[in-house]
């Protein structure tokens, strides 16, 4: 049904046209507003949106014509026909620019109406099909974008150096400017969350709709943990204002994450976009220097882990991340180890095998919790795939396509044994009173000695370390309160002693209690 309004100053035309319309060609059109002046012209239609607008040439104040001009202006989409009492060259070349479908002459006739009112009702037809074709085109070209810039980032976190290539990937993504640099952002779950890959996931969702509407970055997919952010920039001398902007953004709308280390970023050099591969290798080393824990257990005052050394450790952490499992660790684990291979036109024989031997360990580790079959851990343990790579991209691939394996075989493995999930639900329970592995393992009716393994194989952490660090992250929110003070948080968290807290809380985090929260003070409030 074409919506019809009439717009004409004679009262007999108007009524004229609507008897016609609702008695011969009722099923076809309506009449759902009249006007008769251009002013009254305007402002119906931007009331009821017609689809064809039957418009006097003359009438008082604004003219039929100029009134067309407005909507054009304010981008009606309605069709229009005329009604005039003459046949004027000047009036018909007008309207033509304008954009007019046809003339009706006074007196209108019920032929010469219905003729016109079906040719404009197939332009109207056209016109929206060419609209809906238009739309799908834009629909079709989006999906293709995001799928280029999906391909084209997540090419670059793999070391992918483009080349020539570079520049249809520009066009396509409609990057004109020469430089860029890359960021690297981190999502990590909460202490005892259930379900920290949907955890992570939900995480990098919200994030990638504040990069997208809020900046001008480019945002790549999620790679275990980790994703890729591109700032298009003109030259030098905007990296720094591109990054302030950015950081200002997520510190907007994601705060929260950010302030308790679910959320990490990392930051690369501007370079050519030919080098974005370099960038985001600087990016994610940036994201790495801070992003895995050292290990807690060394002794105080025990001697820095010197370079040569740091290679073991990172073996270590990610075995650990691998099996406990831990998802999101076990990928941030895994970029640092292949992170040095980048590049590189050969591999050190004694890198090579450390690292085959690293993932030789975690197969045999995963058929031993039965999470590999017999034949997979055979399967797997054939590592010719490594020794055969001739330079650090090769390696680097086949150890992803490795990993890729050896991540799944290790998600079979439930993240929280019966016992372990009710010792977690206990520590949320009583974190604020004292609480001991040996007061909840006798709860559960378990030994002590059972629990710290369980917490140990399932979470990466000991039974101490998860205590504290869920008792940290509750002290967090709460010291976002306006009204809180550090010994009401203390006393809230488990810790009758604020000094030993607030010595804690600086050890975990980095900064005192106070400096966390400037709302915080010293008064002796209780929090209720």
């Amino acid at each position: 049904m074409i919506r019809i309004l009439v717009a004409d100053d004679e009262r007999p035309v108007v009524e004229g046209i609507s008897h016609i319309v609702r008695r011969d060609l009722s099923g076809e059109f309506a009449v759902v507003g009249t006007a008769c002046s251009g002013r009254e012209a305007i402002e119906k239609a931007a009331a009821l949106s017609p689809d064809l607008i039957l418009m006097d040439v003359r009438m008082p104040g604004i003219s039929g014509l100029e009134a067309i001009r407005e909507l054009r202006r304010r981008g009606s989409p309605s069709a229009f026909v005329l009604i005039t009492a003459y046949e004027r060259f000047d009036i018909a070349r007008e309207a033509v620019e304008l954009g007019v479908l046809d003339y009706l002459l006074k007196p209108v006739s019920k032929d010469r109406l219905a003729l016109s009112l079906r040719s404009a009702a197939s332009f109207i037809a056209r016109k929206g099909e060419i609209e809906s074709r238009e739309i799908r085109h834009r629909e079709v070209e989006e999906g293709m974008r995001a799928f280029v810039e999906a391909a084209f980032l997540q090419g670059i976190m793999l070391g992918e150096r483009w080349g020539p290539a570079i520049e249809r990937y520009g066009s396509a993504l409609g990057i004109a400017e020469p430089l860029a640099s890359l960021v690297a952002a981190a999502f990590f779950p909460s202490p005892g969350a259930l379900d920290p890959a949907a955890e992570a996931r939900a995480a990098f969702d919200a994030f990638r709709g504040t990069i997208r509407y809020k900046t001008r970055a480019l945002v790549g997919p999620l790679v275990g943990a980790c994703c890729a952010l591109l700032l298009p920039l003109r030259d030098e001398s905007e990296a720094a204002g591109s990054e302030a902007d950015l950081r200002l953004a997520v510190e907007a709308s994601h705060s929260g994450d950010l302030s308790r280390g679910r959320l990490r970023l990392g930051f690369g050099k501007a370079m050519p976009l030919v080098e974005a591969a370099t960038s985001w290798q600087e990016a994610l080393a940036d994201l790495l220097r801070g992003a895995l824990p050292s290990g807690r257990g060394r002794a105080a005052g025990a001697a820095p882990i010197e370079a040569e050394d740091r290679s073991f450790e990172d073996g270590e952490y990610f075995l650990e991340s691998l099996l406990a499992p831990s998802p999101e660790r076990a990928s941030l684990a895994f970029e640092r180890l292949v992170a040095p291979l980048r590049g590189l036109p050969s591999i050190v024989s004694s890198d090579a095998y450390r690292l085959i031997s690293l993932f030789g360990e975690a197969i045999r580790s995963l058929r031993r919790r039965g999470l590999l079959s017999a034949d997979e851990a055979a399967a797997a343990m054939d590592l010719e795939d490594l020794r055969r790579a001739a330079n650090g991209q090769g390696f680097e691939l086949a150890l992803r396509a490795r990993f890729s394996a050896l991540s799944a075989a290790a998600e079979r493995n439930p993240r929280r044994f019966t016992p372990l999930r009710a010792a977690v639900d206990s520590i949320k329970g009583n974190f604020a009173k004292p609480i001991t592995l040996e007061s909840v393992a006798d709860e559960l009716g378990i030994s002590p000695s059972r629990l710290s393994r369980l917490f140990i194989e399932e979470t990466g952490k000991g039974f101490s370390d998860f205590l504290i660090d869920y008792r940290i992250e509750k002290a967090k929110e709460m010291l976002g309160r306006p009204d809180a003070t550090i010994k009401q948080v203390s006393a809230a968290c488990g810790y009758p002693d604020p000094n030993y807290f607030s010595r804690l809380f600086k050890k975990e985090t980095g900064l005192t209690p106070s400096s966390f929260s400037s709302g915080a003070t010293e008064a002796s409030d209780e929090i209720t």
